[in-house]
């Protein structure tokens, strides 16, 4: 990697960066044009932003936990220097030293159903658990759930927005966990506010830091199927999670396992490709007491997917339900107050329950 900026140097780079009407592509086709000297490629440029906007940028980042990368840095992801429109710089908050371990985005729907959740908090913490950070844009639904698992064992976050503002409002405290446990990237400026058009670029990072993506849930022209183009494109390797076919959430996941993406039951299919990227000395699947203690067998997982597709937002007696699930009232009961801890469903007054 090149030596790191000088102040000055790093003034100029912003400067370039942040200059109208120069994107990424742009701006490194100016630095090959000027030598690989950012001094050059200045003055090659019809505009550079002012000086005092690069500074105020710079500046904004003289915090604790605030960083401001160039690719000239060591601690900028390699994995995206790879990409021919690699943002030139990136804001960070939290730790940077995730940033270049072993990788693996998990993204999907937003209005993702509890069996979606359930099952993307699993393989998250078990993907997390042999050894990968997990890469998700922080959305609600499946990104927020993939983000919640891994904080334990490393999760970064790619926003579309600044790095220093909160989206959806919802997630605040996952935000704030985020920022203390884990890492939050993008490649705007500090303060800059939601915009659809932001969507885009944001999923090309998540495709283009990770080594691989899964995708839970993804509809047929979603944001995550954007995410899985680029992913194609940088040659990264697809998974998808299959889904029921009447299902619109699913049809675009479905739709990737024909064309040719790995079919996605559990962890260990994206392992069997992955692994090669991890440590030789990370084993295959580290496993705590307290993960060993989670573990929940299959068909507790299946009754809990059953009781949840049953419910409606209309409530129904306990016994109704009973009498349509093939299981003892004791696991019944026991398996509506897990449903209820983790808010998947609502206990009424007169001991009705329903989905929230």
């Amino acid at each position: 990697m090149n030596q790191t900026l000088t102040f000055e140097e790093k003034i100029l780079w912003i400067r370039l960066a942040l200059a109208k009407g120069v994107g990424p592509i742009t701006f490194w086709k100016l630095l090959r044009k000027g030598n690989d000297d950012i001094r050059n490629a200045c003055k090659l440029a019809n505009t550079l932003a002012p000086e005092a906007l690069a500074e105020k940028e710079l500046l904004a980042h003289e915090k604790p936990n605030f960083h401001l990368l160039t690719t000239r840095d060591e601690s900028f992801p390699k994995n995206l220097t790879q990409l021919k429109d690699c943002p030139p710089t990136l804001s960070v908050i939290g730790n940077l030293a995730l940033l270049n371990k072993p990788s693996i985005s998990i993204v999907g729907a937003r209005n993702a159903s509890i069996a979606g959740k359930i099952f993307a908090r699993k393989i998250a913490m078990e993907l997390g658990q042999s050894g990968f950070v997990i890469v998700s844009g922080m959305a609600r639904g499946i990104d927020g759930t993939a983000h919640e698992a891994s904080i334990p064992t490393g999760s970064i976050a790619i926003l579309a927005e600044g790095a220093d503002v909160v989206y959806p409002t919802e997630n605040e405290h996952l935000y704030k966990e985020l920022e203390k446990h884990g890492t939050i990237v993008s490649e705007m400026p500090l303060g800059t506010k939601i915009d659809a058009a932001l969507f885009p670029r944001r999923n090309r990072i998540i495709a283009g830091l990770s080594h691989g993506v899964v995708l839970i849930e993804a509809a047929a022209h979603s944001g995550s199927l954007i995410t899985a183009q680029y992913a194609l494109e940088f040659g990264k390797e697809i998974f998808a999670v299959p889904g029921w076919p009447a299902d619109v959430r699913t049809r675009g996941c479905n739709l990737l396992i024909k064309q040719g993406a790995t079919l996605t039951e559990s962890a260990d299919d994206v392992l069997e490709s992955m692994r090669r990227f991890l440590p030789s000395k990370i084993p295959q699947r580290i496993l705590s007491e307290e993960s060993n203690a989670s573990y929940e067998p299959p068909e507790m997982t299946l009754l809990k997917e059953s009781i949840l597709s049953e419910l409606t937002s209309v409530p129904v007696s306990i016994e109704a339900l009973f009498q349509s699930q093939e299981c003892s009232l004791p696991t019944l009961l026991s398996v509506i107050t897990e449903l209820e801890i983790a808010g998947a469903i609502r206990r009424h007054p007169n001991g009705n329950v329903s989905v929230l």
